[in-house]
């Protein structure tokens, strides 16, 4: 009966222990990550026999490991890599050669192993695998500075232990006398393969993402060419000698601006890798594991045990001298502690590499006693990765609070949805432009005109805000779906205003693209709240700059820190270029606002002192950046007459750019007394 080969109670088996597993070991405050490990190991070859880890678990596994370094390069917060690029290197450095030294030293000295057995430790201890980061990022910490550290430095260790085994197995090979020629000429091949790797992912890659992102449409599509290009990555490093964790990481970093972090699609790859990738590969990792092997014999267990204290305690010494240098706080520390000690396919894959090479008498490298206690170094480092990361992760989401958020509570926008083509953009920029940890949802409108016999319109509208819906489901936020029927679309919209307490309106271009037209002009002169008129010609993640044209006096505008923050957090999300063109005023209050709660915005000044210098703007700008034009209600202080034919100009300047106007708050919030029916559902 056991080991099971139906592939149909495989799949349940496995999916019962993802489902099972995590419920069981919560009730017993017992992180799930390690509850999958164990679950691996109760049902795998060296527990009751249930599974086998046959070629299926070998290929989904290798695909949950490939799936955790995609999702950390992902996830990364590449402008904070790149100001502390001091300490991520620092960091890797240390997380490196903290562990090698003190593992070469624990094997030499205190195992009294040779030379070349004790760098293959060192080379292990020294190496780790992010097994804990879908923890941190479960709790939406993937872009806090440890994590950020921390991944970083998974990937430096990794490479350098790379390196080191690669001029070890070279030498070996060349024999004694040519052993400086073979570690130089293995150790300037890896290099030479590293650079040629970068250069042609970080040339073609984007090209080819932005590519795929205009053609593609469909969530489904654009998952499945993601995934495509995260397992091509990763082939093309295992064909030229390098680890295919290496190319999945890479892939991740190099996508990482064109999947913003609220993006459907970003929704989409974390519960595909935590519903099934990542839990695969921790379970596949749990049945290569048999306990019974450390207690074979007094030498087992002495091994075991001294080398999965030297590996635990080099990576938190590593930690802990990386947060005094840097004067991180103790959460911080705590959180570069449990990422960066678990050990598994890093390990599993130098211990490997050793069993390769032979000594004289033909037996291994690395002994049988040795393997065991890699095995049991992953069963145990993984246990101590996921408690120390679940607290640290507790910890931090508990006492760091966002100013910017709770700022951000009073946002709740009205999404006037036209057609199907302007629907996907304008909900996504609604997504990407509100605070990330708001809860409150967004109210997606469809006016259609109270006529007799417009059952038809009725229905295309509903299908249009289920629409919608999905869409804003799929990245995890609720919408209201409404459909009025409305004589005068301004009284509708004015009054759904007023139902649901909305603070702005953000619509299509259409027929409000300026206020040369009477009816957007009666919305201007009716509704004192932030209005976003949005023009969208490519796929919002696909943008590259966002420039911002502010007129004189904007700064005086009771809506001024409104807006400024929509198009932060739009440049946040999308991790491009924002260019302000203001005067030294304005300019003064936006890097003020960015530094203390955008600091990780990339932002430049463009000194503007005339409204009527816009017209040189247009040189500055490609089809693939979006322009951001602050307007204004005639009467108030920042008005110009040249805001009245911003239609002609955008149609003249700016025929294939993404555009953007934002009429800014003229009262500040607003209190009705409703008294109005909240529409057709």
């Amino acid at each position: 009966m056991f080991p099971l080969t139906d592939p149909k109670l495989i799949m349940l088996c496995v999916l019962c222990l993802i489902l099972g597993a995590p419920l069981l070991f919560e009730r017993i405050k017992v992180p799930p990550l390690v509850g999958m490990v164990v679950a691996g190991m109760l049902v795998g070859p060296f527990g009751f026999g249930i599974l086998e880890r046959d070629n299926s678990f070998e290929t989904f596994s290798l695909v949950g490991l490939y799936y955790i370094m995609f999702m950390a390069g992902l996830s990364m917060d590449t402008s904070a890599l790149k100001q502390r690029r001091t300490e991520v290197v620092s960091f890797g450095l240390l997380s490196f050669a903290v562990p090698f030294a003190l593992g070469y030293g624990t094997a030499y000295w205190g195992l009294h192993m040779g030379v070349a057995a004790s760098v293959v430790v060192a080379c292990i201890l020294s190496s780790h695998t992010m097994v804990a980061f879908s923890i941190a990022s479960r709790y939406g910490l993937a872009r806090h500075r440890g994590v950020t550290l921390s991944v970083v430095a998974t990937m430096i260790s990794l490479l350098l232990s790379l390196f080191i085994l690669a001029a070890l197995s070279g030498a070996w090979e060349n024999g004694v006398r040519s052993e400086e020629l073979g570690v130089r000429s293995e150790v300037l091949l890896i290099l030479g393969k590293c650079a040629l790797f970068a250069g042609a992912a970080l040339w073609g890659l984007p090209r080819l993402t932005r590519f795929a992102f205009h053609k593609l449409s469909d969530d489904v599509l654009q998952y499945i060419f993601v995934m495509c290009a995260m397992l091509l990555c990763a082939a093309v490093c295992d064909w030229i000698g390098l680890e295919g964790v290496l190319g999945a990481f890479m892939c991740g970093l190099v996508m990482n601006r064109y999947i913003p972090e609220s993006a459907p699609l970003m929704r989409h790859i974390d519960f595909m890798g935590n519903a099934l990738f990542i839990p695969y590969f921790l379970i596949g990792v749990g049945m290569l594991i048999d306990v019974r092997l450390m207690f074979e014999s007094m030498d087992a267990l002495i091994v075991t045990a001294v080398i999965v204290v030297a590996a635990i305690v080099s990576k938190c010494l590593s930690a802990v001298i990386a947060a005094r240098l840097f004067k991180l706080d103790s959460n911080c520390r705590l959180m570069m502690c449990g990422l960066t000690s678990a050990h598994a396919a890093g390990a599993l894959a130098i211990v490997m590499v050793g069993r390769r090479l032979l000594l004289p008498d033909g037996s291994s490298l690395v002994s049988d006693v040795l393997m065991n206690a890699v095995v049991m170094l992953i069963l145990f480092s993984c246990i101590f990765s996921a408690f120390v990361t679940s607290a640290a992760a507790r910890r931090i989401s508990l006492s760091e609070v966002s100013t910017e958020e709770r700022q951000g509570v009073e946002d709740k926008m009205l999404v006037a949805l036209a057609d199907t083509e302007t629907m996907a953009n304008l909900v996504n920029i609604s997504i990407l432009m509100r605070p990330h940890r708001s809860t409150t949802p967004l109210v997606g409108v469809k006016l259609v005109v109270d006529a007799v016999g417009n059952e038809r319109e009725l229905q295309q509208a509903r299908q249009l805000v289920n629409d919608a819906a999905m869409i804003a489901a799929s990245a995890g936020i609720s919408l209201k779906k409404v459909v009025r029927s409305s004589v005068n679309p301004i009284t509708g919209l004015t009054h759904l205003m007023k139902d649901f307490e909305t603070s702005e309106i953000i619509m299509a271009d259409g027929q409000w693209l300026t206020a040369s037209n009477q009816q957007a002009t009666e919305l201007l002169t009716t509704i004192s709240r932030q209005i976003t008129v949005v023009h969208t010609t490519q796929p919002v993640n696909t943008l590259r700059r966002i420039h911002v044209v502010v007129p004189p006096l904007a700064e005086k505008e009771t809506g001024f820190v409104r807006w400024l923050n929509h198009v932060l957090r739009l440049a946040r999300q999308l991790d491009c270029t924002i260019v302000f063109y203001c005067n030294e005023e304005a300019w003064t209050l936006i890097s003020d606002r960015r530094r203390k709660h955008y600091g990780k915005v990339k932002a430049r000044f463009h000194h503007f002192s005339d409204y009527e210098q816009m017209e040189e703007l247009h040189n500055y700008v490609n089809d693939d950046h979006m322009v951001v034009f602050i307007a204004a209600r005639s009467g108030s202080v920042s008005f110009h007459p040249l805001m009245n034919k911003l239609g002609a100009t955008i149609s003249t300047d700016y025929p294939n750019t993404s555009v953007m106007i934002i009429y800014p708050d003229q009262y500040g919030v607003e209190h009705h007394n409703v008294g109005f029916t909240t529409g057709l559902k």
